[in-house]
């Protein structure tokens, strides 16, 4: 009987040996395991698994709507891209896109804001604003090919003798770039060559 009680007793400080053995490895990978992201961090955060344990605690932050702590403290996880995505959408639903595109530039809610203040400013008539600051918007769009068929007119009711240097300082202006006007002074300065027809 004594001799079992030792073999047990042996058996169970072996058991206790193993087991509280387990390496810094062995450890943070079964808090991770159990979702234990910040206490991963807090003990382990020289351990490989840290660095998922962090994109993990950054993906449940964004899940609790914690967007603010996700960008100041986990900027370089995958989460904080979403996490700019949304407070870039808050700014643009409370329409203060100015904000928007100063602090969230890449986002698509910062699209959408761009196209909102060139609609604005086309609507207050403030054009050449427009045309500078938001050129390729569909309100900027609209307003180059505005102002340049309206200097394209100009020029074309002008004599022939001076068309063509005006044309030419038209189409060097950058306002006017890629616009319909554009392409039609392109081929008024240089009309497509008329094939011969064929004879018969």
């Amino acid at each position: 009987m004594k001799r079992l009680i030792a073999v047990l007793a042996t058996l169970a400080l072996i058991a206790l040996i193993v087991g509280g053995c387990a390496t810094p490895e062995q450890r943070a990978q079964k808090l991770f395991d159990t979702g234990k992201y910040q206490e991963v961090l807090d003990k382990y955060a020289d351990q490989p698994i840290a660095k998922q344990a962090k994109d993990k605690l950054a993906e449940q932050m964004v899940a609790e709507g914690k967007y603010q702590d996700v960008v100041d403290n986990f900027g370089d996880t995958p989460a904080a891209a979403d996490a700019k995505n949304k407070l870039a959408e808050q700014l643009l639903a409370e329409k203060k896109y100015d904000e928007v595109l100063a602090k969230y530039p890449n986002t698509p809610s910062a699209n959408m804001a761009r196209n909102a203040v060139a609609d604005a400013l086309y609507a207050e008539k403030k054009i050449d604003e427009l045309v500078m600051k938001y050129p390729n918007t569909p309100a900027g769009v609209k307003a180059k090919n505005e102002l340049a068929k309206e200097e394209f007119d100009k020029i074309i009711k002008k004599p022939k003798k001076q068309q063509k240097k005006l044309l030419e300082e038209f189409l060097k202006n950058p306002k006017y770039a890629g616009t319909e006007s554009a392409m039609k002074a392109q081929q008024t300065l240089n009309p497509p060559a008329k094939t011969a027809s064929p004879k018969k």
